[in-house]
């Protein structure tokens, strides 16, 4: 297929490499490296299941070959979706393998965005399960499917269906010789890995890296956090849209001869995941914001001893609240280290294991090598040394465009190639970046701007509270107020006056403060973890218009 490549000028690219930024390796010569040093190394393991990188590779080449017989041409897509598991790797290092584009799929998405995917991306190929925790996939897309004329092959996982086969065929021994794989070899600068948004305000799009852009983001990741051969990492993270929860904490060790511990899922899972941590002598781990809140209470059942290999809890996705953060090191003697980035903008600031405590757990960290990270004020142009702004920057891990979206494209990076987050930020005199808010979460009451995060850093300490997100509900004479949704600890109880009272104390603007407190189980929340304040939006003005107190 014929994929356009926009965001990166000559004169950049040229730049990056005599930088040594960009290193023109793909991401199967790195694995395969790997896998020479190391063959009988634990690569990856998932429950009871141990692999090795010599059966890892075998694999991989042989599904690489099989995917060859099927009469694919360079740059089609072979879209996998999946559980967190080894497939995630095998199916893209097998594509990187003979330059095909491999394109994840969260495996709660349905037809609507499923479909949306598929036609989207033009995919040729799709790996699915046939069942998946009492949903039959394989049904799903026989409904779908006469919708889908790009797509030739549909291979079913641990089960077969009628109009499929299954993926025992395609891991089958292939015929194909290591040099005619080897001959299939990709342009490094060609997309090789796609990233899905999370769909939080309409249906995903697709990002599309190349194995140079999305090295240098994966490098930053291996510098800051000192990672070698010897760490033991555990994917805790949900890994079904390609970003923070797979090429963290499972891609980046099998480029590297480490291992990945994969967690199949984490909803309910909370003890197995941190069990999981200590019994596989686990050093590091990828999560968001939320996963690490949720383990605090399991945590304060062991001892920090009890974790003497973990060394450092890594976080993305999301601002992580300062007392969880202390929390989770007090609890296990590991250091947290945070990224920040978004899944098509990429990385323009990370934490070092080595930056001071407060720098670490207060801010998202200092510019990597490479980028130009600015603040930008509502006229598009940079504002005064020390003011907020939103968070603009370009550098040499960025997209390339949002695949068959060029409207979207145009609108989230500029001519110049700067990606523009939507998020709010300031840099402290010692250039570490602190986000301070989203543009469009802003809640406007009556002419002033509260921000969200504020108040959720605050209400988040009280001792009842296990997680806070604040959105807007609106309002006849002020426009629009702040409504306070809590999950509290088990068996503790808030009331709404106690939750004023509590972020009074902790010197909250009176106007800041939020006008209603919503308790409630969980968050609706997207593919990749993310809280959907919209759908609370959406459920606080439902309960107004019920109560009569806006017109319905």
């Amino acid at each position: 297929m014929s994929i356009a490549l926009p965001l990166t000028s000559p004169e950049h690219a040229a730049r990056y490499r005599k930088e040594g930024l960009w290193h023109d390796r793909t991401y199967y010569e790195l694995f395969a490296e790997s896998a020479a040093r190391h063959p009988d190394k634990t690569a990856i393991v998932e429950g009871s299941r141990r692999i090795t990188y010599a059966e890892l590779s075998t694999t991989i080449n042989n599904l690489a070959g099989n995917l060859l017989d099927l009469g694919l041409a360079p740059g089609d897509i072979v879209s996998l979706q999946t559980k967190n598991s080894s497939l995630m790797p095998i199916v893209h290092l097998a594509c990187n393998r003979i330059g095909l584009l491999y394109m994840p799929l969260h495996d709660t998405w349905r037809d609507v965005e499923v479909k949306h995917l598929l036609n989207r991306a033009r995919a040729k190929v799709l790996i699915t399960p046939a069942e998946y925790r009492g949903f039959n996939h394989a049904n799903m897309i026989a409904s779908i499917r006469g919708e889908l004329p790009a797509l030739k092959h549909v291979f079913t996982i641990e089960g077969s269906a009628p109009g499929t086969r299954e993926l025992a065929e395609l891991l089958k021994p292939t015929k194909h010789s290591k040099a005619e794989l080897d001959a299939r070899r990709p342009d490094p600068d060609l997309p090789a890995h796609t990233m899905l948004s999370g769909g939080t305000t309409a249906l995903s799009k697709i990002s599309r890296f190349t194995c140079n852009d999305l090295m240098v983001m994966l490098d930053n990741f291996t510098r800051t956090a000192e990672f070698t051969e010897n760490d033991i990492i555990a994917a805790l993270a949900p890994a079904g849209t390609g970003a923070t929860g797979y090429i963290f904490p499972i891609l980046v060790p099998l480029l590297h001869g480490a291992t990945s511990v994969i967690l199949e899922r984490w909803g309910g899972n909370v003890p197995e995941a941190v069990e999981m941590i200590r019994r596989e002598k686990c050093t590091c781990s990828v999560a968001i914001p939320t996963q690490l809140t949720l383990m605090i209470p399991e945590l304060e059942k062991y001892k920090p001893t009890d974790f003497p290999h973990y060394r450092l809890s890594y976080n993305a996705g999301a601002a992580l609240p300062y007392d969880t953060g202390l929390k989770m090191e007090q609890l296990t003697n590991c250091v947290i280290q945070s990224m920040y980035g978004s899944t098509d903008g990429g990385v323009p600031t990370v934490t070092a294991v080595k930056d001071p405590k407060e720098k670490r757990l207060s801010t998202v960290g200092r510019v990597v090598p490479g980028c130009e990270c600015e603040l930008w004020g509502p006229d598009g142009k940079p504002v005064p040394k020390g003011e907020q702004g939103e968070v603009v920057w370009r550098g040499a891990d960025k997209c390339y465009g949002y695949l068959g979206d060029d409207e979207q494209t145009a609108a989230h990076f500029t001519k110049d190639h700067f990606y523009k987050s939507g998020d709010l930020g300031q840099f402290d005199a010692e250039g570490y970046l602190r986000i301070t808010g989203r543009v469009k979460d802003m809640i406007l009451r009556g002419g002033r701007n509260i921000s969200p995060l504020t108040i959720e850093e605050q209400l988040i300490k009280h001792p009842s509270v296990v997680d806070v997100a604040v959105t807007s509900m609106p309002d006849t004479i002020l426009g629009e107020r702040a409504c306070a949704f809590v999950i509290l600890k088990k068996g503790a109880a808030l009331a709404f006056e106690d939750a004023v009272e509590f972020l009074k104390s902790q010197h909250l603007a009176v106007w800041q403060l939020p006008e209603r407190l919503e308790l409630i189980d969980d968050f609706p929340r997207g593919p990749g973890g993310k809280v959907l304040k919209s759908a609370l939006t959406k459920m606080v003005t439902a309960k107004l218009k019920a109560e009569g107190k806006i017109p319905s």
